[in-house]
């Protein structure tokens, strides 16, 4: 946070950057020897050079970490998983699950026109519109 700008400029650290920091460190308590190849370090990216898909996990996780802070009783979402790829639209269905899972007094509402890929418990209940009819 800017406190003389009065803004906010997240920086976004993506898996790869994980990885290489991950390696990275491994490299480190291993007196520098590896088998593995030196691999460059990563900087965290600024918001703007994200692709939809990352823009919208980032959002995802954002939210839940907000959400954590507030007690409301509904949670909407509306088309949160348009721009995501499959392996992390699965892991934003999950995150977001556990969260409602861990909230019993709230009610969460997914809107997607994409199919759901999660399988509905007990405590999961999915509804599913037809499509409309086109002239």
């Amino acid at each position: 946070f800017d406190h003389s700008q009065n803004t906010l400029v997240p920086k976004i650290q993506t898996d790869q950057d994980l990885v290489s920091e991950s390696i990275a460190k491994s490299n480190r308590n291993n007196g520098g020897k590896s088998s593995q190849k030196p691999v460059e370090r990563f900087l965290r990216k600024d918001a703007k050079s994200l692709s939809g898909g990352e823009k919208s996990f980032t959002t995802i996780c954002l939210l839940l970490s907000l959400w954590e802070t507030m007690n409301c009783p509904v949670r909407a979402l509306d088309e949160f998983d348009v721009f995501m790829d499959a392996a992390n639209r699965a892991i934003a269905m999950r995150m977001m699950i556990d969260s409602a899972r861990s909230k019993n007094n709230t009610q969460f509402i997914l809107i997607t026109p994409l199919d759901m890929s999660v399988r509905p418990d007990a405590d999961v209940t999915i509804l599913r519109l037809q499509p409309p009819k086109r002239a």
